[in-house]
């Protein structure tokens, strides 16, 4: 009885050693940048995503454009709950083009909106923290600031960047 279950668990220990290397795990890497637009272009975007769908839901959805690799709905990182978007990867480019075509069509009771997946630009986001960014922080990349002297222009309102800053309407 011991000889069974010691070659039983030396087969099991070869299967599971086999099925961590095909996975390679561990060694994920990211994807290259050429890699990424690859994936992104076999990729679809879906906002108005229904807060409680599933992967599998979606799966279904838009199972008739193609084979499809992988669906992803993000979670936010500070409540742990989904974000009313998903990404759904085909195995060919081909598919994203009649995904598209169910732009608009009804989700769980929502009206989705589905277009081609953009691929992010690098860096973008990287100084987006308080002091800088796009809108409001303290100038940041987009104005040059000098302290108390003002050339032709009106004092500042303190707080600001491009286009505003923090709780002030400046529609230019």
């Amino acid at each position: 009885m011991d000889m069974e279950m010691e070659a039983e668990a030396k087969i099991l220990k070869q299967i599971q050693t086999k099925l961590f290397e095909s996975m390679n795990v561990g060694k994920m890497t990211p994807p290259t940048e050429e890699e990424q637009k690859a994936i992104d272009a076999k990729s679809i975007f879906v906002g108005n995503v229904d807060y409680g769908a599933t992967a599998e839901e979606l799966e279904q959805h838009f199972n008739g454009c193609g084979v499809i690799v992988r669906t992803t709905i993000p979670k936010d990182k500070m409540t742990k709950r989904q974000k009313n978007f998903a990404y759904v990867e085909f195995e060919c480019a081909a598919s994203v083009e009649s995904a598209i075509v169910m732009n608009s069509s009804t989700f769980r009771g929502r009206q989705i909106v589905v277009t081609a997946k953009r691929t992010n630009k690098p860096g973008m986001g990287v100084s987006r923290g308080r002091d800088g960014g796009f809108r409001g922080g303290r100038g940041g990349q987009h104005t040059v600031v000098v302290k108390y002297i003002y050339v032709n222009g009106p004092a500042s309102r303190g707080r600001g960047g491009f286009r505003g800053g923090r709780g002030h309407f400046n529609p230019y």
